[in-house]
């Protein structure tokens, strides 16, 4: 069954094919995206997402397509027409279609489009058992502060830990270890959280944001400062944050075992309060 697809302006369904050869999205990946999970058709942390969609179009000089209430408007409708409760929506915005050339002209309209989608979130199986990582050079662009279409490095980066059997690639750089593919990455020291600070080159993670607030709130030390690749030998907990995987424990780093092998007390605490937050959430 086709999903219900919000084009510029107008609604069909992602059986149409509504992109142009000479998108801008489509031949560069000159775009920035976001994806909102929703519980019982309540998008979560619905204005952190804004804000960092804001920002991301603002460093990119795309205009923004929506304002505030227009958003908010697209968002409900595409709810009120997925049959399925839970989910992630899709929001893209491109430059727009233009003839293929480097250099854009100005003004362009820019390409928005948003859909719903089924998503299979981990069970509490999964929140316990954890997942794997192995790490590897960061081959990204340099601002990985915008959260840019343009995904190849993360693309080929995944693709290379599922095929050493794990689910996620954290990255290095310079001795530095800074975050996941797709995640932000956390590790938790003599009590300690720690993961490293917002800037250039990091995602400034929605979920990741969540946490911290929470971990002030149950008084557990945060360190926002960059991790040592050599600390990754030392660990009692490792954990990653997304917004379709929530708070995950790492139970193992290129084939060791993070602390006992098991979900830490920390990462336990925190995962457990930030479902809760989610289940109250908008």
């Amino acid at each position: 069954m086709a999903d219900i697809l919000y084009i510029n302006g107008r609604y069909t369904t992602t059986d149409e094919k509504v992109i142009a050869v000479e998108d801008r999205g489509f031949q560069f990946g000159d775009g920035v995206y976001e994806v909102i999970k929703f519980l019982d058709h309540r998008l979560l942390f619905r204005d952190r997402h804004f804000r960092r969609l804001l920002a991301g179009l603002s460093e990119l000089e795309i205009p923004h397509p929506w304002e505030g209430a227009s958003f908010d408007a697209m968002c409900a409708r595409l709810l009120e027409g997925t049959p399925f409760r839970d989910g992630i929506l899709y929001i893209q915005v491109s430059r727009g279609e233009t003839e293929r050339v480097h250099f854009y002209p100005e003004n362009i309209e820019p390409t928005a489009l948003a859909y719903t989608r089924r998503f299979a979130f981990p069970d509490a199986a999964k929140k316990q058992q954890g997942i794997r990582v192995i790490t590897g050079p960061d081959i990204r662009w340099g601002h990985c502060n915008v959260k840019s279409t343009n995904l190849l490095a993360n693309v080929l980066s995944k693709k290379r830990a599922q095929r050493a059997g794990a689910d996620e690639m954290i990255f290095l750089e310079n001795g530095d270890v800074l975050e996941g593919a797709s995640s932000s990455f956390f590790i938790v020291r003599e009590g300690r959280l720690i993961t490293h600070p917002t800037g250039q080159s990091i995602l400034p993670g929605t979920v990741r944001e969540e946490v911290i607030s929470i971990a002030f709130a149950e008084r557990i030390r945060v360190d926002e400062r960059p991790i040592l690749e050599h600390e990754l030998y030392h660990l009692d907990e490792a954990f990653i944050t997304s917004t379709t995987q929530g708070v995950m424990p790492v139970r193992e780093i290129d084939g060791r075992v993070v602390g006992n092998g098991g979900r830490g007390e920390i990462t336990l605490r925190l995962q457990q309060q930030f479902d809760r937050l989610e289940a109250s959430s908008s």
